[in-house]
């Protein structure tokens, strides 16, 4: 065996599809599916069996997985420090985001990185939803994510590194466009779209809702910001809740009016790592600048 076969096998164990497991290696997948049953021949056992679509770890195979994770952490952390020492930290770091921090907390979190370790990290981005993002990191795919708080995943850690507003949004023509504050209460009957129960940020929204004891008439929900503007943009009736964020901004036509209810900073986000997992020393270093900026080193 080789020190590819074994980074092939981890990626496969982490993702669990050979397709999407020879993408993020930028093999083909003939290529992966090859060293794979080199590496299986070779140990003597099988490490994966089909499920579905996907495959999955074999006993020996999760067995197996532990002893080679920590194998290559010990090697490429040592390998990291050794160019650090040499003033040249390198490696990757895969970070899953939602799109909503890409103006804010996510510029000033790489431009600090770089500025503190140089620029040659490989930052590698990908955009989804909260959920998914945490999801992705549990299981290896993505070493961390910026997005909002999960409950109930113990093995995860969550730094605080900025919020978001709650605001109500509406079309220059309504009536409370110019507002500088409204109560929750002075929506009154007018349509309401704002985000999707079952939802991280959905749940939380109507949460605040609820509490506020105030009963709105919701027409439309949706995932995101654009999706929401858009609603308000073609009918000007209605009001949104939304989260004051860059997914507004190609909506020049509407206008946020503060909610006396909501408290600032009503959306916290984090960078959101898994403290069992090996991280290798460029990781290390972006949560460490992370829990700095956060006041928590």
């Amino acid at each position: 065996m080789n020190l590819a076969q074994l980074r092939y096998f981890k990626k496969l164990a982490e993702v669990e599809h050979y397709t999407q497991a020879a993408e993020a290696l930028f093999i083909t997948q003939p290529a992966l599916s090859n060293s794979i049953k080199q590496l299986e021949r070779e140990l003597g056992v099988p490490l994966f069996e089909p499920t579905g679509r996907n495959v999955r770890l074999t006993k020996w195979g999760r067995e197996y997985y532990e002893y080679v994770a920590a194998g290559l952490h010990s090697i490429d952390k040592g390998t990291s420090i050794a160019q650090e020492h040499a003033s040249s930290l390198s490696g990757t770091v895969d970070v899953g985001t939602v799109y909503t921090v890409q103006d804010s907390i996510l510029p000033r979190l790489l431009q600090e990185y770089r500025s503190r370790y140089g620029g040659a990290v490989d930052v590698r981005l990908y955009q989804g939803l909260t959920k998914a993002l945490v999801e992705k990191v549990e299981q290896g795919a993505y070493d961390l994510a910026l997005c909002a708080r999960v409950e109930h995943r113990p093995n995860l850690e969550f730094v605080p590194l900025g919020a978001q507003d709650l605001v109500a949004v509406v079309h220059e023509d309504h009536p409370l466009a110019g507002r500088s504050a409204i109560a929750l209460s002075d929506v009154g009957d007018a349509p309401v779209v704002t985000y999707r129960q079952g939802t991280t940020l959905g749940d939380e929204v109507h949460r605040f809702v609820e509490w506020c004891g105030v009963a709105l008439r919701e027409r439309q929900w949706c995932d995101d910001e654009i999706t929401l503007g858009s609603v308000i943009a073609a009918d000007p009736t209605f009001v949104g809740i939304s989260l004051d964020t860059l997914g507004l901004a190609p909506f020049p036509q509407l206008r946020t009016v503060r909610l006396e209810e909501a408290r600032a900073g009503f959306h916290p986000i984090y960078l959101v790592y898994d403290r069992n997992r090996y991280q290798t020393r460029a990781v290390e270093n972006m949560i460490a600048l992370a829990r700095d900026l956060a006041g928590l080193a």
